[in-house]
């Protein structure tokens, strides 16, 4: 029982939002069949005080006459709104939660890279990195032709290999840094689709604005390293470092 019971406890704060969301969706349809099922019974009423009073009622008259009928149709629609809104305010607190723990762990990786890079040196910190670059390697499958004309990079911040033109390459990091300058903002994902690669999850919500670049990186825009390694098959390839790396929900950062 105790197990139960803690179980429970655990599994109602993990999805708190989706049980308030999934019972706001059974109120709403509650909500509507007891106003269907009490319209037949308040047109009886009223129907019945207009004879009694022999003329029309009045808008006050109606509402005294039929709205006691609706009262537990309002009773359903309130507590409904009251579930909506409180899966809206879980949300929040949860996607709260979920940016500091992205923060802390960050802060905390790029803490760990700094401190590899100042203990082993610049040579060594490189070396690791390839080295992780060769690992992925093994997963990745080429599909496109070999004579169209593109290479093959490594993205080192989302980890993944893909084939562009060195054109599309420059043209995107451009792209990145014009966005800034412009508009004051640049996403991880519209840097990644410029060079016809795959979006990845979150990455609309991941980027860069002048102040996120003023403040973490002391320059206002975003510098991209690439250095080039060979592969074991002998086959070369460039990996694209982002010297000053996107953060979380960047448009609210000050």
């Amino acid at each position: 029982m105790n197990n139960l019971l803690t179980n429970s406890k655990l599994f109602l704060k993990r999805n708190s939002s989706t049980v308030l969301t999934c019972i706001g969706g059974a109120g709403v349809v509650a909500t509507a069949v007891m106003a269907v099922k009490a319209t037949p019974k308040a047109i009886t009423l009223l129907e019945q005080a207009k004879e009694e009073k022999g003329e029309k009622l009045t808008k006050f008259e109606v509402v005294q006459v039929a709205g006691p009928v609706y009262i537990p149709s309002i009773v359903m629609g309130a507590a409904t709104l009251g579930c909506v809104f409180g899966a809206n305010v879980l949300n929040k607190r949860q996607q709260a939660s979920l940016a500091s723990a992205y923060a802390l762990v960050d802060n905390s990786y790029k803490e760990y890279k700094k401190k590899v890079q100042e203990l082993y040196g610049e040579d060594a910190h490189q070396h690791v990195r390839e080295e992780i670059a060769k690992d992925k390697y093994e997963d990745y499958e080429n599909d496109d032709e070999p004579d169209d004309g593109k290479e093959l990079f490594y993205d080192d911040f989302s980890r993944r290999y893909f084939r562009a033109t060195k054109m599309q390459v420059m043209q995107a990091e451009y792209r990145v840094n014009r966005n800034i300058t412009i508009q004051g903002y640049a996403r991880l994902n519209d840097f990644y689709e410029e060079m016809g690669v795959e979006p990845v999850d979150g990455g609309y919500e991941l980027g860069w604005t002048r102040e996120v670049c003023l403040d973490l990186y002391w320059q206002e825009w975003v510098d991209f390293s690439h250095s080039k390694t060979v592969m074991d098959d002998g086959l070369e390839c460039t990996i694209i470092y982002m010297l000053g790396e996107p953060v979380l929900d960047f448009e609210d950062y000050c």
